[in-house]
């Protein structure tokens, strides 16, 4: 059984309670996006009181944050993925108030 205290169910309360967002961004070796990022929002409300889908606003932040980075830090997978899962988190805690649970895949192709 599980300890209440266990990575696996801290996350799951979470997701539970804040949803989830799953981004996966596809980099070439020169630090350049291969194709447009592919965001799937779980838990999350479809708009926002604005009316604005949280598609959208995610998917512009994801955007903004990886053409703000220095080339070096795009080629960075690790750098990349952080960069973008603070991002995703603010956007979505600035216009709904709760932090999900970001999962960030960055392929290099």
């Amino acid at each position: 059984m599980e300890d209440s205290k266990s990575r696996a169910v801290v996350e799951r309360r979470r997701m539970a309670f804040s949803g989830c967002v799953f981004v996966a961004v596809a980099m070439t070796a020169q630090g350049e996006l291969a194709d447009d990022p592919e965001v799937d929002l779980v838990g999350i409300p479809e708009k926002n009181k604005a009316g604005e889908t949280f598609d959208d606003l995610v998917f512009d932040a994801v955007m903004s944050t990886i053409e703000g980075l220095p080339k070096a830090r795009r080629r960075d997978p690790d750098a990349l993925g952080e960069s973008v899962r603070r991002a995703v988190r603010a956007v979505i805690n600035e216009h709904w108030g709760k932090k999900p649970l970001c999962l960030v895949h960055v392929l290099t192709v």
